[in-house]
């Protein structure tokens, strides 16, 4: 009787950086209701979100489509801040060429003091939990 092996199929570069960053992402995580961690890696998994690895720090982007133009949300970061700063001129020279208008980003207060150097404004989201 003969017996296969099942081929056991290697991990994409954007799994190995998941796995390589998965603390950092879990501890950003904790900060937002929106996602879990498997939903974060379903939606990459199937090009609807990007992860943007560093070698201490990441960003998880998407797409916003509106009738006048794109956007790229950066909707998930965490790691070392000064990595995260460094990362972002390709991730803008990313977006211009993906015809985004705007790079957006969300979270808490704090972000807007070592943001604002870098160009970002502030913009108020409110909601109410149903």
């Amino acid at each position: 009787m003969e017996t296969f092996q099942q081929q056991q199929q290697s991990k994409e570069d954007w799994e190995i950086e998941f796995d390589r960053l998965e603390h950092h992402i879990k501890r950003a995580l904790q900060h937002q209701d929106r996602y879990n961690l498997s939903d974060i890696k379903e939606k990459i998994g199937q090009g609807i979100f990007h992860i943007w690895p560093g070698k201490d720090a990441f960003y998880i982007s998407s797409f916003g489509e509106f009738p006048k133009y794109k956007v790229l949300n950066l909707f998930l970061c965490a790691g070392n801040y000064q990595e995260l700063e460094k990362m972002l001129p390709s991730i803008e020279k990313f977006a211009k060429h993906c015809e985004c208008k705007y790079l957006y980003g969300g979270g808490r207060k704090g972000w807007i003091r070592k943001l604002k150097h870098l160009g970002f404004e502030q913009e108020y989201i409110i909601k109410k939990e149903l």
